[in-house]
């Protein structure tokens, strides 16, 4: 009987974890993570399981879950480029932006060519002030992905390093180059005309805040932007009802 009842956990383990992965195929991740779970209680220990657990529980932003799930997927293959790129996003999620860039500093000794993880330690790298290093990062991302997604967002957070800097031209001009590979992008828009503000150039940021707000309407920091441009232009009504506006969407 012992045997017989071993089997049949062993079967009931396997259907969880046929069931885990179909449910998180589906995005279901909630249903995905209690199979999962049963599987464990049934004696189920793979690096799988505990990547997959890791990324589930961040699709769901329970970002300190998945860290913990992936430093258990982690201890059983520390080679694994994706779960360290993983786990430095949760981290950069929770504010741990130096844990960030050392999990990133790992998966990039092992997948040197990965542009989002070059992204992602530019911006831990970012958060903690260390803005010329940022750069750097950006820039290798660049280098390999000078296109697609990953380029336009190394573009845009390259300028925005730049701007930390007090670099404002060189950041437009990074914005510029995000712009080019995706017209419809809010967040160059806005960034490019902060730094044309502070450049004085007013006329030219209200343009830009103006065209973020016509791709997405509801965009509050653009609202704000766009009300002090018209603020520094001495466009008094103007940048009142933009202000208006921003409060009324949260700002």
């Amino acid at each position: 009987m012992a045997d017989m009842d071993d089997k049949m956990s062993e079967e009931n383990r396997d259907e969880d974890l046929i069931m885990a992965d179909a449910l998180y195929a589906q995005g279901d991740f909630e249903s995905a993570l209690d199979a999962w779970e049963r599987a464990e209680r049934r004696g189920a220990n793979s690096f799988s399981i505990f990547f997959k657990k890791g990324l589930s529980l961040r699709r769901l932003g329970r970002h300190k879950e998945a860290v913990a799930s992936l430093e258990r997927a982690l201890q059983i293959d520390t080679r694994n480029p994706d779960a360290w790129r993983a786990h430095a996003f949760c981290c950069s999620q929770m504010d741990r932006s130096a844990q960030a860039v050392s999990s990133c500093e790992k998966a990039l000794a092992i997948d040197p060519n990965n542009a989002r993880t070059w992204i992602l330690r530019g911006f831990a790298l970012h958060r903690i002030g260390q803005y010329e290093r940022a750069i750097e990062s950006y820039a290798r991302a660049i280098e390999l992905c000078p296109m697609g997604a990953d380029g336009r967002r190394a573009w845009n957070n390259r300028g925005a390093a730049l701007d930390n800097l007090n670099r404002h031209e060189d950041a437009i001009e990074s914005y510029d180059e995000a712009l080019m590979i995706d017209p419809f992008d809010i967040y160059p828009w806005n960034n490019k005309g902060v730094a044309l503000g502070i450049l004085s150039r007013h006329e030219d940021a209200v343009r830009c805040f103006q065209k973020a707000i016509e791709i997405e309407p509801l965009y509050a920091t653009a609202w704000k932007n766009l009300g002090l441009a018209y603020r520094a232009l001495h466009r008094d009504r103007e940048a009142e009802e933009a202000l208006s506006r921003a409060r009324e969407l949260g700002l």
